[in-house]
């Protein structure tokens, strides 16, 4: 989605960038070239003769003046150059947490017309991070957050208040524990409000609601292959300027069997992280696993338009379910889960996903309950990403 550069002093941009920075300061200093050359050429003719001076001002003030033009309107150039990339890196996207669909940016309802809104990111204009009060990123204390924003692709009303949202895509094969794992993840987020630094935790759909409820109470249906909507936990906090957002993108484990269409869960094209879950006490686990783990890479590499010989910048966590059952895996993590996963018959997984991965972490759960090591996997898959909602997980 092509995104337009707004015009700085129109709203709801309060769009200052290099471009206006430059502007100001390079019209000083053409004005100051103007009058030294204007001086220049009235004291001149006290000394000279008035054909000197006609000589001196065709041969060097004409050349003079042209070479401050086109300096002045190089500098413009470049500024607006530089101006437009920060805008397209500081307004990153919008994924909808209803369609579950990414696009560039929102739309806000003014009136009678609809207006392109901006998504804030990390660092603003000039590097400063936008949770600096006195200089919020693209105007967060400007009104905006009171208007309506919708979804450009299907028309939802969002709730977001100017949300960053956080995208993980869990993997793996079919029963293999990805849906607790999202729910143990999502539960302990809102139970322990965001490690104590949220000041409200919340989930985003009321359809979340229950499923944890029965999740809680001992029941976790399978999800469909077809389902595409994220599971979105709401976090808010006095000290941030916006709310941070996890979306969680369940995908059904047919998906990972190979045997359904590669138009479905396009969600993989713009996943922040992504997670792939095993479960060690099913049937031929590790042959199960490395099968799944094939098709996932295969279909993201797809989405994304890679190659094999390309290694993927996203980090990837695999979490080993079920660590409460006594086996050689339970309650293992980091490298100490690695070696023993390549010795014990998973090293083709191993070995795979650190050659198609430049980060890969080791993690053991019991995605049964809201347990603090499925938080653990989530905290590092946001460290590896350099995102703030890290801070969120204890």
């Amino acid at each position: 989605m092509v995104q337009n550069i707004p015009e700085s002093k129109t709203y709801p941009v309060p769009f200052i960038g290099f471009s206006e920075m430059w502007e100001s300061l390079a019209s000083e200093f053409k004005s100051l070239a103007y009058y030294l050359l204007l001086y220049s050429f009235l004291l001149f003719p006290i000394t000279f003769p008035i054909l000197v001076v006609t000589v001196v001002a065709t041969v060097l003030l004409f050349p003079y003046l042209a070479l401050v033009d086109a300096a002045y309107y190089v500098v413009m150039a470049v500024a607006k150059a530089v101006d437009k990339r920060q805008y397209r890196t500081n307004t990153k996207r919008l994924v909808c947490p209803e369609c579950g669909r990414a696009s560039g940016r929102p739309f806000y309802d003014v009136g009678t017309s609809a207006i392109e809104g901006l998504r804030p990111s990390k660092n603003g204009i000039f590097s400063v991070e936008m949770e600096t009060a006195s200089f919020p990123c693209f105007g967060s204390k400007g009104g905006r957050k009171g208007l309506v924003q919708s979804c450009p692709l299907c028309s939802s009303v969002l709730e977001t208040a100017e949300g960053k949202p956080f995208v993980l895509s869990v993997a793996g094969a079919p029963s293999s524990g990805k849906t607790s794992f999202v729910h143990s993840v999502t539960g302990r987020l809102v139970s322990t409000s965001g490690n104590g630094k949220a000041d409200k935790a919340g989930l985003y759909h009321a359809w979340e609601g229950a499923e944890l409820a029965a999740y809680r109470a001992g029941t976790c249906d399978p999800t469909p292959a077809s389902f595409q909507k994220p599971h979105v936990v709401k976090l808010e906090s006095g000290r941030l300027t916006t709310c941070r957002l996890l979306y969680m993108y369940d995908i059904g484990g047919a998906f990972f069997t190979g045997q359904i269409e590669t138009d479905m869960q396009p969600q993989y094209a713009f996943s922040d992280a992504l997670a792939f879950v095993l479960d060690p006490t099913c049937d031929r686990p590790a042959d199960a696993a490395l099968d799944a783990y094939r098709v996932f890479v295969g279909r993201y590499r797809q989405f994304n338009r890679m190659d094999a010989s390309m290694r993927i910048d996203v980090p990837l966590a695999i979490v080993v379910t079920h660590a409460d059952v006594p086996g050689p895996l339970s309650w293992l993590s980091g490298s100490e889960l690695r070696d023993r996963m390549a010795d014990i018959g998973y090293f083709n997984l191993v070995n795979s996903a650190e050659r198609d991965f430049r980060r890969v972490s080791f993690f053991s759960c019991d995605a049964r309950k809201e347990c603090k090591e499925t938080g653990d996997a989530v905290k590092r898959l946001c460290e590896d990403a350099g995102e703030d909602i890290g801070q969120f997980f204890s």
